[in-house]
């Protein structure tokens, strides 16, 4: 099920969000910038679904490198000065790739629930770390995340709240198409075989002589780097950072995003961030008990979808529908 998501189809995909931003924002102005969200929650959400289905190994502790991709732009534009996204981007893929490999050393070694309670609680101690050291992170009031400079060229901080928004959305979504491709040769890689080996009997793997924790830790490392980087384009987005990025609903709310698309397919945690992005929106315009509302929506969808929304296409049902010129008998 990995090649089904082809370069060309990712490639569509971005072309589709690119025409339909400019149509949105017609239609219905403001909702527009829930494409930009998705793009690059996308982004995260495959960088997760890396180590959940290829690897096989369940995190509550994503957001921990979420926020340090945030934090990396909004601290070291404050502290340092450094506007240049593409720098922060740099930096934040290399300290969400360290911390990954402090963490993973310990972390890759076990297995299921153990793994996935580990990082829940390595990402409630970075949690912890931005909410009281108040003198460096702000606490809870977070730190700004000003306009960045784009292409190490391009100031954007003259330009219009909607101007931003117009350019940066574009700017998202090339980042995206790039990490996207990566991701897909990386999964169909001989390394990616591998994962794929160790995830279905990590046991047979070894008697193999593949050293299973090596493995386990570069995929960590890699998703942590595709997540802190979704972290780093959020923060001129979001224009504020705080401490709600690191916090687990957040791992949460990453890891609904890849089952809600179809954690089995390539293109569904792509799906499945621009869905839910979309799903919260409409839950806070109902009630500001919305968390209600998702929880609802979370549950409803796992027990008529328990695949994902792309995995209704392998439904009998769907796939007798597709045959017919139109849906038409």
């Amino acid at each position: 099920m990995v090649r089904e998501g082809g370069p060309w189809v990712i490639v569509g995909i971005a072309v589709a969000v690119a025409l339909l931003y400019p149509i949105v924002s017609f239609l219905r102005p403001g909702w527009e910038i829930m494409l930009t969200y998705g793009t690059v929650l996308a982004i995260a959400a495959l960088g997760f679904n890396l180590l959940f289905h290829h690897v096989g190994l369940l995190s509550f502790g994503h957001a921990a490198f979420f926020g340090i991709g945030a934090y990396t732009v909004g601290l070291s534009a404050k502290y340092f000065g450094l506007k240049s996204l593409e720098l922060h981007l740099l930096i934040a893929a290399l300290l969400s790739a360290l911390f990954a490999f402090l963490v993973g050393s310990v972390a890759v070694r076990y297995r299921g629930i153990f793994f996935a309670i580990l990082m829940l609680v390595v990402g409630q101690i970075t949690w912890g770390f931005y909410v009281k050291f108040y003198s460096i992170t702000g606490g809870t009031d977070g730190v700004r995340a000003p306009k960045p400079l784009l292409l190490l060229i391009y100031d954007t901080a003259p330009l219009s709240y909607h101007a931003f928004n117009l350019v940066y959305h574009y700017y998202s979504l090339l980042w995206f198409v790039i990490l996207a491709l990566a991701m897909w040769y990386i999964v169909n890689s001989p390394f990616g075989y591998t994962l794929r080996a160790i995830r279905d009997s990590e046991d047979r793997a070894r008697s193999l002589g593949v050293e299973s924790w090596r493995y386990k830790l570069i995929a960590l490392a890699i998703s942590a780097t595709y997540v802190g980087i979704a972290g780093a384009l959020y923060a001129p987005l979001n224009r504020l950072v705080t401490p709600d990025l690191a916090y687990w609903t957040f791992s949460g709310k990453i890891v609904f995003m890849t089952i809600l698309g179809g954690a089995g397919h390539f293109l569904g945690p792509i799906l499945g961030a621009l869905v839910y992005t979309y799903l919260e929106t409409i839950a806070q315009m109902i009630t500001i008990h919305w968390f209600l509302v998702m929880g609802l929506m979370i549950v409803l969808i796992m027990v008529l979808m328990p695949e994902g929304i792309l995995g209704l296409t392998r439904r009998r049902a769907f796939r007798s529908l597709t045959k017919l010129p139109f849906g038409l008998r």
